[in-house]
């Protein structure tokens, strides 16, 4: 019976057919799973720092078609964030990816690398910041390793988006590093899926580290209430991170390192501001929106009176959202 509950241990690693020997050969999720947080603080501690802006990084295009895994080692670049040098990895958006949810998830074994999230603009400038709260244990599952999982959500299908969000990186933070995450044992979890007793033995706690491997994968995009609650506070929380000086470089010439910004159609200014009543006809139908629970009509809502001119729509939105 333990040998049936504690596959891992009792398969051979020379086993193609085990479901083990599936996961091998699509991730380094075990391999690159550090069991001992030490060594890779040790790194950390010893790492030069990479560049002293954000627009300096070496930013990886993102494939929306794949899900794919990425092993955060001693080999990654640092960066000095607000909130302490971490390793990251950088990674750009693709300039036809307009609507989409962008999923993360931190593979955990002995360790796990806990994810903070910020995204970028075309210019470099911080938008938003995901924090690791968002970030939520799930167990392991058929074919499934233990993880932290969280998610973000972009909209650029919109011509003239005021905020033109084109990069993000994922890194973590000082704090997160002294901090542990407790987990379900996979025998348990086997033993509760067929009704059997529990095993009676002691459930893992994967330390936080400085290294590890997260999965990157994209989804049509979802808004909701919850969702843009979310995209509020995201942009609330955004310069916690980094000093405004390093979002971008303030010399004319760029490392070779980094990534050129997108070329995308800038908003058009009005004018002239809009008047005052179509203002108020504006607003008036962007909180029954967000009343109505009709989020992403909110938000379209919200762009196109800003290209005509509205000087409130975004506050009315964040008010309206904010009262909900």
């Amino acid at each position: 019976m333990l040998c049936g509950l504690l596959v891992s241990g009792c398969t051979s690693s020379g086993s193609s057919g085990s479901w083990l020997g599936t996961m091998e050969s699509k991730s380094p999720v075990y391999t690159g799973v550090p069991d001992d947080a030490g060594p890779g603080m040790s790194a950390l501690r010893s790492a030069r720092v990479c560049c002293s802006a954000l627009d300096q990084m070496r930013f990886e295009a993102l494939d929306p078609k794949k899900t794919r895994y990425y092993e955060i080692d001693a080999s990654a670049p640092a960066y000095q964030f607000a909130t302490g040098k971490s390793f990251f990895h950088a990674f750009k958006i693709p300039d036809n990816l307009d609507r989409a949810t962008i999923r993360i998830e931190a593979i955990a074994g002995g360790t796990v690398f806990v994810p903070t999230v910020l995204v970028l603009d075309s210019h470099f400038r911080v938008t938003r910041a995901i924090d690791s709260d968002y970030f939520r244990y799930t167990p392991a599952g058929f074919l499934e390793p233990q993880r932290l999982k969280g998610s973000f959500h972009i909209d650029r299908g919109r011509q003239g988006n005021l905020v033109d969000e084109s990069f993000f990186l994922v890194f973590t933070t000082t704090k997160d590093l002294a901090g542990q995450t407790e987990m379900i044992s996979e025998a348990a979890l086997y033993a509760r899926a067929r009704g059997l007793a529990d095993p009676g033995l002691p459930d893992p706690v994967a330390k936080h580290a400085a290294t590890g491997v997260i999965r990157v994968s994209t989804r049509d995009l979802e808004v909701s209430q919850r969702s843009t609650k979310r995209y509020v506070s995201e942009q609330q929380s955004a310069q916690r991170y980094v000093d405004p000086a390093q979002s971008a470089s303030r010399t004319t010439t760029k490392a070779p390192a980094a990534v050129p910004a997108p070329a995308r159609q800038a908003p058009v200014s009005p004018d002239q501001g809009m008047l005052k009543d179509t203002q108020q006809i504006y607003d008036r139908m962007i909180r029954e929106s967000v009343t109505s629970g009709d989020m992403d009509r909110a938000w379209r809502l919200v762009q196109e009176a800003e290209r005509a001119g509205s000087s409130s729509a975004r506050s009315t939105f964040v008010q309206a959202v904010e009262r909900k």
